[in-house]
């Protein structure tokens, strides 16, 4: 099973490199102002990372840890139909680092001897369908 996310953290690396090579994108190094609904996607996945650290602090809720949390996956699909949407946004650093916010809760586990919920592999496959609409939709349609 871990072989599957190395595979799709090579594929991100290699869309990431691809990507880099224009500029004005990926490469470029001068943050933009993020969108409102960006703005919005980061701070929820920065209050659900955190109110899942304090989950885990205290051992015996399970509501938003149980071993099945699905609803972990929200947040990158969110990420997805907003990169699928909103033409206006661009694939570039500032979109990017609001998808990697999406997988916060997931860090959070790195504080707790519980194991990452079964449906970890439903959010990294969300978060790398994303990355790749987003690139793709970049290359077909540049500018």
């Amino acid at each position: 099973m871990g072989g599957i996310y190395v595979g799709i953290f090579i594929l991100i690396i290699v869309l990431r490199y691809m990507a880099g090579r224009r500029p004005g994108t990926l490469a470029d190094l001068t943050p933009r102002e993020r969108f409102l609904p960006e703005k919005v996607l980061t701070w929820s996945a920065q209050l659900l990372a955190f109110a899942v650290v304090i989950e885990l602090c205290l051992k015996k809720l399970v509501f938003l840890t149980s071993a099945e949390a699905y609803w972990l996956n929200v947040l990158p699909f969110l990420w997805l139909a907003l990169t699928g949407s909103r033409k206006d946004i661009p694939s570039d650093r500032t979109a990017t680092n609001v998808g990697l916010w999406t997988l916060a809760p997931y860090a959070a586990y790195i504080f707790s001897p519980r194991e990452l919920p079964e449906s970890t592999w439903v959010s990294m496959c969300l978060f790398g369908a994303a990355f790749f609409v987003g690139i793709w939709r970049d290359t077909q349609h540049p500018g």
